[in-house]
């Protein structure tokens, strides 16, 4: 695996070697992320089964130019961030919509830490937050117009909280800082009864953010948010391929 092609992947082009550990660059490599792999279950619809090896996932989003679920991309991403020299480990959450990941199964994200300050870096959890949040510092972020900030719960547990157009601060996912491992997940698609039944009733989902919106393709919808500007328009099944060539970039 060739840490150049990760970073081209995601439209960095800067020499591996000259990647400071930073927030700034951990800012600009995780909004590079976002902007250029979609959030995708794909495999879902494929019926095919998802695999939490490397050298797998590598080869379908870096090589085959895929999104993937948050096992995948967070994997990825923590690859890249280890090889750049980062202080990074796996976490887990607890997603509040389990809409499309299904509640026996646990969110994956990450967690970073720089000059002793501990951040929450997430690049596979559709429309989320884009940069890294500080553990210990009240801030609050805006991402498409969705204001994010992180709340202490107790002496082990965080919530990613968000606040869409004012109504409210809500709860998107709890979590811990305990360190995880491939270990820890690499079964959770094992079980193939309770694998199949949620891989048949998974709603589809690929979704890509761009610079001042997003784009996102379900079962039968295609919605386009850009700047004030917001399409909704009905997707064949014939069409899909179609669609997922000139809005993702995806070959089907």
């Amino acid at each position: 695996m060739e840490i150049e092609k990760i970073l081209k992947r995601i439209e960095i082009f800067d020499e591996p070697s000259k990647i400071e550990i930073s927030i700034e660059n951990l800012t600009k490599l995780q909004e590079s992320y976002i902007l250029n792999v979609p959030y995708e279950n794909l495999d879902f619809v494929f019926k095919k089964d998802f695999s939490v090896n490397i050298l797998k996932i590598y080869e379908k989003i870096v090589c085959n130019n895929r999104g993937g679920i948050c096992y995948e991309s967070n994997t990825l991403f923590m690859y890249l961030l280890k090889k750049l020299g980062f202080n990074v480990q796996m976490i887990f959450a607890k997603v509040e919509d389990i809409t499309y990941i299904g509640a026996d199964y646990p969110h994956l994200a990450l967690l970073v830490t720089i000059n002793s300050k501990e951040y929450l870096v997430d690049v596979a959890n559709g429309q989320n937050v884009r940069v890294p949040l500080c553990l210990s510092e009240d801030t609050i972020v805006k991402s498409e117009n969705i204001e994010y900030k992180i709340k202490k719960l107790n002496s082990a547990e965080f919530a990613l909280m968000y606040n869409h157009k004012y109504k409210g601060w809500q709860t998107r996912y709890i979590f811990t800082k305990d360190e995880k491992s491939v270990s820890d997940f690499s079964s959770v698609f094992d079980d193939t009864k309770n694998y199949q039944q949620f891989s048949n009733h998974a709603p589809l989902l690929v979704t890509k953010a761009l610079e001042d919106g997003r784009v996102t393709l379900t079962d039968e919808t295609m919605t386009f948010k850009k700047n004030k500007e917001k399409r909704v328009w009905q997707i064949s099944l014939e069409n899909r391929a179609e669609v997922l060539r000139d809005y993702f970039n995806i070959e089907i």
